[in-house]
């Protein structure tokens, strides 16, 4: 019986080992995008990218309604290269800072998020009839570990549908915007016209 159970050990060790192993070998880099068209210009979407104090209307990652206990410090510039803010919530403590700003063009910024390492993100603005495609891209590296090696497209997926839902949002805030002005651009002849009449 003794025999038994140290064989069984054996195999349990071994099987973690391979495990442990096959997960170190796994490459940890990732790189991933999404993209979202938006019926709106480039100069209606950007200033909500470009000022980290609007990403709280917009972003799933910033959003206080949807992260318990969320405490987000804003330092440095109010928009644009420079810009940045460190958070605190229930999964841990980060930071993020833009690094570059061409307006109605594009951000990039860099994000650090407990013990990950440094993660690169651009945000690009491409019009196009009126309209605006709004691209989303990260790259990095996960921690060291074989557990990370195993995480690997499983982060990926989790973050570009994160991303996803954040552009869906942007989307809603910037259009509903934009035909607010409309509506209030078709009115104001009206309201002209009704005080001519009188």
């Amino acid at each position: 019986m003794l025999k038994y159970y140290f064989r069984l050990l054996l195999l349990v060790g071994a099987s973690i080992g391979i495990f442990a192993v096959i997960g170190s070998l796994i490459p940890r880099s990732y790189d991933f995008s999404t993209q979202m068209e938006m019926s709106a210009p480039p100069e209606a979407i950007f200033p909500k990218i470009n000022s980290l104090r609007e990403w709280q209307d917009w972003s799933m990652q910033f959003n206080p309604a949807l992260i318990d206990d969320l405490e987000i410090e804003y330092n440095g510039e109010q928009a644009g290269k420079g810009a940045a803010q460190s958070w605190m919530d229930i999964r841990g403590k980060g930071k993020l800072w833009i690094t570059q700003s061409e307006p109605n063009s594009r951000i990039e910024y860099e994000t650090k998020f407990a013990n990950f390492p440094k993660m690169s993100s651009q945000i690009e603005l491409q019009a196009a009839e009126g309209k605006t495609l709004v691209k989303w891209k990260s790259q990095g590296k996960l921690p060291g570990g074989p557990f990370y090696g195993y995480f690997g497209s499983f982060f990926s997926t989790q973050m570009e549908n994160e991303y996803n839902k954040s552009l869906q949002k942007l989307k809603s805030v910037v259009e509903s915007a934009r035909n607010n002005i409309v509506d209030g651009e078709d009115s104001a002849p009206r309201e002209v016209e009704d005080k001519q009449d009188g």
